[in-house]
């Protein structure tokens, strides 16, 4: 196993033993959801994880979802989820990249994304996305932005690392009109999604670190946890609500 396989293998041990991958609350995703014109009846989830999105989706709306990830491990509890809550009818799980989005175009009226549209990039997800919106259809995504142009420095220099394309939300709206998007609504997610997200985060990693105090992959969440407890109120998830033109 070389140092890459090494630091993958640690980085899911500790996010296979929590249930969200990212911030955010079911009432984050109702809100957006209630900004929506009319209810979506097509969905497509990119990027679902375990599913924390689908299943609040799933359960609000009367529409078929499907939802996709390339990460296996997460589909299959998404499954069991979907099995426990009799959704199986309405939501297909697929293991397809975000990258590579192997349908029709316009087969959607809605596309959702929370939490990892940076994996793609925000502009390039937008341009390669649209295709599959019907017309008029809807883009829903959230991605972190900074909050304030006052920036320590130390979260300054994590975040660049970490996220070199991290932007304001001024530049987010720009760049969603400029792809061909009518912005409908943007809104700062609650802090408590940040809590939720990583309580349980520090939970599992201080119970395998002791095991492995000089992981990579451990000591740079740790350092995350860490950036997000002193420097939170200059950086947010900020979601985006968004019509396609044409």
């Amino acid at each position: 196993m070389n140092e890459q396989e090494r630091y993958m293998q640690d980085f899911f041990k500790v996010f296979n033993g929590v249930e969200r991958w990212g911030p955010g609350t079911a009432a984050d995703t109702l809100h957006a959801l209630k900004q929506l014109p009319t209810p979506p009846k097509t969905l497509l989830e990119i990027g679902c994880g375990k599913g924390a999105a689908t299943l609040v989706l799933a359960n609000a709306l009367d529409a078929h979802i499907t939802a996709i990830d390339n990460e296996q491990t997460a589909l299959d509890k998404l499954s069991e989820h979907l099995h426990a809550n009799g959704l199986t009818q309405r939501v297909k799980p697929l293991n397809m990249s975000m990258a590579d989005i192997d349908f029709p175009d316009e087969s959607f009226d809605t596309l959702w994304c929370e939490t990892s549209i940076y994996v793609l990039g925000v502009e390039k997800a937008l341009a390669a996305w649209k295709r599959l919106l019907k017309p008029g259809g809807f883009m829903v995504f959230n991605d972190l932005v900074w909050l304030t142009d006052s920036r320590s420095q130390e979260a300054a220099e994590f975040w660049s690392r970490e996220y070199p394309d991290m932007q304001t939300v001024g530049k987010r709206q720009a760049q969603i009109q400029q792809a061909g998007y009518e912005l409908i609504n943007t809104f700062t997610m609650d802090e408590k999604g940040w809590h939720d997200y990583y309580q349980p985060l520090a939970h599992r990693l201080s119970e395998l670190r002791p095991e492995q105090p000089d992981s990579p992959a451990f000591n740079d969440i740790a350092t995350e946890i860490a950036i997000y407890e002193k420097y939170l109120s200059e950086f947010g998830y900020q979601f985006f609500i968004a019509r396609k033109v044409g």
